[in-house]
């Protein structure tokens, strides 16, 4: 059961979601509530869903080690970002612990609207169509069809349970 601070945290996020009413709000609440353990794990002061530096960000960034899964056991990464180890995994994939660029955001409105940015793009085109229902949306972006969002192989998987308890929870 979701703290009074978490459920907050959902709240706020979800209805910043409904003034932008582009995704659906239960799917960007619960992608926020998901890579920000439920807003406890902010990278930097805004950045809610752990979104990368890329190559075209010019703005501030936070170096931050976290855990990535690739198909390949030689994925490269340029300084300062840097490989503290890999593990094959069992499903014949390779868990990394990498220290990543981090986008450092100077507001949420700022990281809703990069958010959004990046489901507009062309490799996303074939999730787009499904961005009002929020259980559609997260299977589509994890597909492996056009851009894949997450490298976590259960991500829709894990998405699912967590929309459901958005849903709970912004519904009460």
């Amino acid at each position: 059961m979701a703290t009074k601070q978490q459920q907050d945290f959902c709240k706020a996020v979800y209805d910043a979601a409904k003034k932008i009413n582009e995704i659906s709000p239960l799917f960007v609440a619960a992608q926020a509530c998901l890579e920000s353990a439920w807003g406890a794990r902010k990278v930097g002061n805004y950045n809610i869903f752990g979104i990368t530096k890329g190559s075209n960000w010019n703005g501030k960034t936070v170096l931050v080690l976290t855990s990535e899964v690739f198909n390949v056991p030689g994925k490269k990464f340029y300084p300062p970002e840097k490989v503290v180890s890999v593990i094959k995994t069992s499903q014949g994939k390779y868990r990394y612990k990498v220290y990543r660029q981090f986008k450092d955001f100077g507001s949420y409105d700022e990281c809703l609207q990069e958010h959004l940015r990046i489901f507009k793009k062309p490799g996303y085109a074939d999730a787009w169509p499904y961005r009002r229902n929020a259980y559609e949306f997260a299977k589509k972006i994890a597909d492996c069809k056009g851009c894949k969002y997450a490298t976590d192989p259960n991500y829709a998987t894990v998405m699912r349970a967590m929309i459901e308890s958005v849903r709970k929870i912004v519904e009460e």
